[in-house]
């Protein structure tokens, strides 16, 4: 492109040049006669060969006596370099000798040349000015000519680069190919490492499958399976070896306690009665023998009393833990069950170029699934949650769940915590579903290991509550300030398979509040509540089970939760309607009627000062409540010292010593609570 504009500007110049050119040698021929021109030529004053040239049309011939005087234009000014009545011999080639033009001043008359007519040598005086001068262009042919050989330099200088940069533009060029092959090369060699390690996931799903369902049918020899009773249709729970054996142990000890309850009791009185015979009676060593003896079997069987009671515990602790074995192991027969009914059991992988390769379910809601998937584009595992529009749906409720699930969408969009699930990616699935593709998340989740292992450490339950925290005071600072609305143990994910490590995510915003507005960075914006009877009942504040008029909420709802929380970890129980259902929860308003008061169990021990964090977070009335503002603040969160502030491992002592590796073993990431449709 550069060349071809160098070439038209130099054609274009060139051009000019010879068109003036011709106009010089036409004025000149044509002004002067032909004697001069001839002489003028062999003195090399002009370059031009001699011929007949007529004078160029836009140039009139000039008439002979004429009485005007020359217009000013046929007189050049003096040049600054070279005066104008230089001699016609100096051999300045730059300039040329053209006749005075006719004149006529006064009567008087003189003319050119050969033109005839006297004039005196005046007439014949030739005047030495530029060529260009009678047209006006410049006012000295060197410049003229200086400027044309600058010009060439130029365009020799422009075709120089131009030839640099064609080189380089080849040079470019090939390395561009060579690159675009080798890209090409890793393009293909990359799409093979995809199927590859497509196949590969596919073949660590099939075989994880396999041997989950393998070890479920060890597990119902082990510890039982469900049964259908035949005269009534229900399904019962029969037990397996496992139970069976404990069973027979528990009830082999308690009788042989039994038994040597009864010996013990009967060696008691035994000793009792020889010790009042040697009261009564002098002591004879048959009846010291006979004490001596009694005494001996009483304390054996005392001894072994204490022995049986502590086998019995033992026996009845094993059974406790088989009881939360075989609560996993029911959670885990549900779970493959619905996978096994799941229409995705046959669809090896989901997402554009199928990037996400499905492993296994994790869960299933009212209204969507949870598969853990492997994500071949970036080589991690995460969580796809795949929401389900039935088709028998009215318009009216698809829309509803549609909205329900953008929010949710919306509100993870603009989340970017260390402890707040993370939202990857997002795309359409069919006519009737769509995918949400989450951080996943290894470990159980906090509700599973209470259940299991009671409560908590108090240093280790601090640990727990201060990421909630960071997680909650990071949502109030949004400019859309953000309520969970749901926050419970069940929300609460281990990211880590680790029992050691304690970080956790929080998950689940399908119940999520978003205020539109705020005053200002630290206010504690409300929200009108409109989804009453929606949430988990044991966390929620006595501000929600209002039913006479439309309450408005805040953050302190989500302060509420972690006060029940905390609680929880800390004595291993709830503090308000432990044991009662949700239904029975909301017809009876039990948070609103056991609220008001706050009972602390005497163990475990726990330090005052998070007695009084949970007092202020659970006050009844909202307006003496900790916002979370107000709650991160707190002198029991902000200590710095070397036992608050370790943050990643859980002392062994916190744990029962018999904690397995799996105590964390992954559950589930989202259960697809909130998912329903009200």
């Amino acid at each position: 492109m550069k060349d071809s504009y160098v070439n038209s500007q130099y054609k274009h110049l060139h051009s000019f040049c010879l068109s003036l050119h011709k106009v010089l040698e036409s004025t000149m021929r044509s002004s002067e006669p032909r004697q001069q021109q001839r002489k003028r030529a062999r003195e090399g004053e002009i370059g031009t060969e001699s011929g007949d040239v007529e004078l160029p049309p836009q140039l009139p011939q000039e008439k002979k006596g004429s009485t005007c005087q020359s217009p000013p234009h046929s007189r050049a000014p003096p040049s600054p370099e070279k005066p104008t009545n230089s001699s016609a011999g100096d051999g300045d080639s730059d300039c040329v000798f053209v006749p005075a033009p006719s004149t006529s001043c006064g009567g008087g008359s003189t003319s050119t040349g050969g033109g005839g007519g006297g004039g005196g040598p005046h007439q014949e005086r030739k005047l030495k000015q530029a060529t260009l001068v009678s047209f006006g262009l410049i006012n000295d042919a060197s410049l003229f000519r200086k400027e044309i050989a600058d010009r060439d330099a130029q365009i020799d200088e422009l075709r120089e680069r131009l030839s640099s940069m064609e080189a380089r533009v080849a040079e470019a060029e090939s390395a561009l190919a060579a690159s675009e092959a080798q890209l090409s090369q890793v393009v293909l060699r990359a799409e093979h490492y995809q199927r590859v390690l497509r196949e590969e996931m596919l073949r660590t799903a099939r075989q994880a499958k396999s041997d989950a369902r393998r070890a479920l049918h060890q597990k119902h020899f082990e510890l039982g399976q469900i049964a259908m009773w035949h005269s009534s249709g229900r399904e019962v729970w029969v037990e397996g070896n496992r139970p069976k054996e404990l069973i027979m142990q528990l009830e082999e000890l308690s009788s042989r306690r039994d038994e040597v309850e009864e010996l013990k009791k009967a060696a008691e009185k035994r000793v009792r009665q020889l010790v009042r015979s040697s009261d009564e009676d002098s002591m004879t060593p048959e009846l010291q023998n006979a004490l001596m003896e009694s005494q001996e079997a009483m304390q054996l069987y005392i001894s072994e009393f204490a022995a049986l009671g502590s086998s019995i515990q033992a026996v009845k602790q094993r059974q406790l833990e088989l009881d939360h074995e075989k609560k996993a192991f029911l959670k885990e027969i549900r779970r493959v069950s619905d996978e096994d009914a799941s229409e995705f059991m046959a669809v090896p992988a989901i997402g554009q170029g199928q990037r996400y390769v499905l492993m296994h379910l994790l869960g299933k809601g009212g209204f969507s699934e949870v598969w853990k998937a492997f994500d071949l584009q970036d080589a991690r595992y995460v969580a796809c949650k795949i929401h389900r529009v039935q088709r028998e749906w009215s318009a009216q409720t698809r829309l509803h769940y549609r909205r329900h699930a953008d929010r949710e969408l919306a509100i993870m969009r603009k989340l970017q915590h260390p402890h707040l699930t993370r939202l990857y990616d997002e795309f359409e699935h069919g006519e009737t579903m769509f995918v949400s593709v989450m951080e996943y998340s290894r470990g159980a989740d906090l509700d599973t290991h209470l259940k299991r292992y009671g409560c908590i450490r108090e240093m280790e339950a601090r640990l727990i509550l201060l990421q909630v925290v960071s997680a909650l005071r990071y949502l109030a600072a949004q400019e859309q300030p953000i309520i969970h609305y749901d926050l419970k143990p069940a929300n609460i994910l281990f990211h880590s398979s680790n029992a050691s490590s304690l970080e956790i995510k929080i998950t689940d915003f399908g119940l999520s509040k978003l205020i539109q507005s705020r005053d200002g960075p630290h206010d504690n914006p409300t929200i009108e509540l409109t989804s009453q009877g929606t949430g988990t009942y044991w966390y929620l504040p006595p501000e929600c089970f209002d039913t006479i008029a439309t309450p408005r909420i805040s953050n302190k709802v989500d302060v509420w939760s972690c006060g029940i929380i905390f609680y929880q970890m800390l004595f291993g129980r709830r503090p308000f309607a432990e044991g009662e259902s949700q239904r029975r929860i909301w017809q009876d308003k039990l948070i609103v009627s056991s609220a008001r008061s706050l009972r602390f169990p005497d163990t475990p021990r726990v330090s005052q000062e998070a007695k009084d964090l949970i007092q202020k977070c659970l006050e009844y009335h909202p307006s003496d409540r900790y916002d979370v503002h107000q709650l991160s603040q707190d002198p029991y969160l902000q200590r710095t010292s070397r036992r608050s502030t370790r943050t990643e491992r859980l002392s062994s002592s916190s744990l029962p010593p018999s904690l397995p590796s799996s105590a964390l073993a992954p559950t589930s990431v989202v259960e697809g609570k909130g998912d329903a449709v009200s």
